[in-house]
């Protein structure tokens, strides 16, 4: 928490999101809805505590010491020094275009869907 907190007061993080309620893949969700961006993902390059060998769990085991966060490639290695020794990974990019784009472990695209859709989804009520 501390590097973390050091890197956003030298202005390298544009967004951050805890993974606490749904996951990398509900926190990614939340980012683009706020930011109106998408995102490719790739599950392959997401540090794990263990072996996990299936993208859904990957996407939405809740982890509340984990966060997602944006960093502009040209911030990328003063945000990388200033973590150090903090596990972390690059595990995609962020897009100019209204889509969430997610890769599996396998490489083959498990989600592409525009923000609007999810985002319906979302907020629409669960019906019995």
């Amino acid at each position: 928490m501390d590097s973390l907190s050091a890197a956003m007061e030298k202005g390298l993080v544009r967004a951050c999101h805890d993974c606490s309620e749904g996951g990398i893949g509900v926190a990614l969700a939340e980012m683009a809805f706020a930011g109106r961006l998408g995102a490719t993902i790739y599950l392959k390059s997401i540090p794990l505590g263990e072996p996990i060998d299936r993208d859904d769990f990957i996407l939405f085991s809740e982890s509340n010491s984990r966060f997602l966060v944006e960093v502009a490639p040209e911030s990328r290695d003063e945000f990388e020094k200033t973590m150090k020794g903090i596990s972390l990974a690059a595990i995609g990019q962020v897009t100019d275009f209204e889509v969430l784009e997610i890769y599996g472990l396998d490489g083959r695209k498990v989600l592409v869907a525009p923000l609007g859709e999810l985002k319906e989804a979302w907020q629409r009520p669960i019906r019995w």
